[in-house]
């Protein structure tokens, strides 16, 4: 497997899970998933949701369950696909991308994949669940 097919099926994955997610929500313009995971303990992996023009995160989303038990099960199976997409760069010999940012419009099917294999997170008093959403959308991300 090449280092784009690895990306592809990773990135197909998480637009596959955010649209789910979304499922009949009204409005919804665009995804915006963000990942990080420069070293063990700092991973991290969401999705924003753009509904009629307000960035929100999943438990805030209207029209559909937003529960935060469906919230947490959408995360936690994001990052059992980026461990396996990891594992998999390992095997081929290619450092896994410490930064993924995923931007989607489901009603045109744009995708925009940005990603970084710089540290970010490990030296400074930032984290990904905190800082990595605000640090790719400014002032348009959601607070915590």
């Amino acid at each position: 497997m090449s280092e784009q097919e690895i990306l592809r099926d990773l990135i197909s994955k998480w637009v596959s899970l955010s649209v789910e997610y979304a499922g009949d929500a009204p409005d919804v313009r665009a995804l915006y998933i963000y990942g990080a995971s420069e070293v063990p303990g700092v991973t991290y992996v969401n999705v924003l949701f753009d509904q009629a023009g307000q960035i929100v995160y999943p438990t805030d989303l209207v029209g559909t369950d937003s529960s935060t038990d469906r919230a947490g099960q959408i995360q936690s199976l994001f990052r059992s696909d980026l461990y396996d997409a990891a594992d998999k760069f390992t095997s081929i010999g290619v450092p896994p991308p410490t930064e993924y940012r995923v931007y989607y419009e489901p009603s045109s099917r744009k995708l925009d994949v940005q990603l970084s294999r710089e540290v970010i997170y490990g030296d400074s008093d930032k984290t990904p669940s905190v800082d990595g959403f605000t640090m790719w959308l400014g002032d348009r991300a959601p607070k915590l």
